[in-house]
């Protein structure tokens, strides 16, 4: 009885083995040269556009800072910053929740999502003057680097969560003076012009010739005798 209840203790964790391992076998696996996901919607370093970049919205009576495509109300970013004006203090989010390892230059510091924090906050007093920010999650970093439009959009974004200074709105674009066009003139009026006025005719004298003409052939009268 004790030799058959042995028996069966160790069969039953050879069948929990082989059912771990056809389950693990069962999952997909991630297709070899891509970046590995968290699973929660971050896209990594080789899979960030090339064309992303920091853009500043006011909306609604707040800053909002977004590392993506641009678009606030309809694209895609992959980190956010949002303040009040003058409240020195920033909101930041990210896709997928839960908690992110953010560096910026030799400064580095473990946040919740929609946490809050200090302007002058080490990590975020190096992404103002760095314009590069590390966004871990599991091992792995996102690395949003801004570029000249980008670092514009931040310094914009801390001037107006400091000092409530809104950025200049952007210059309208002015086109060129374009010189008025000649009018048209028909082809007759310019032929008319062209051609030299008649030069007026001289007085005809031909009637007093013929006058003189009768006269030389009238007879002369012979005096009587």
């Amino acid at each position: 009885m004790s030799a058959m209840r042995r028996r069966i203790r160790l069969v039953v964790p050879v069948f929990a083995l082989a059912a771990l391992g056809l389950t693990s076998a069962c999952q997909p696996r991630p297709p070899e040269g891509e970046a590995a996901a968290t699973g929660d919607g971050l896209v990594f370093d080789d899979a960030i556009p090339a064309d992303y970049d920091w853009a500043f919205t006011l909306h609604g009576g707040s800053g909002d800072l977004q590392f993506g495509d641009g678009d606030w109300a309809e694209g895609e970013h992959l980190f956010a910053l949002s303040c009040l004006p003058r409240s020195r203090q920033v909101e930041m989010t990210w896709p997928g929740g839960g908690e992110a390892v953010l560096t910026a230059g030799t400064a580095t510091g473990t946040f919740e999502h929609a946490g809050r924090a200090p302007t002058d906050h080490p990590v975020f007093a190096a992404l103002k003057t760095s314009g590069v920010i590390a966004v871990g999650r599991s091992g792995s970093d996102l690395r949003l680097s801004a570029e000249r439009e980008g670092r514009a959009a931040l310094a914009d974004f801390f001037a107006y969560c400091d000092d409530g200074r809104e950025p200049r709105p952007p210059e309208p674009v002015r086109e060129p003076a374009t010189e008025p066009e000649e009018a048209e003139t028909p082809e007759a009026e310019t032929s008319s012009q062209a051609q030299p006025a008649p030069e007026p005719a001289e007085p005809t004298v031909a009637q007093p010739r013929a006058e003189a003409a009768k006269d030389d052939a009238a007879p002369v009268a012979s005096d009587p005798a």
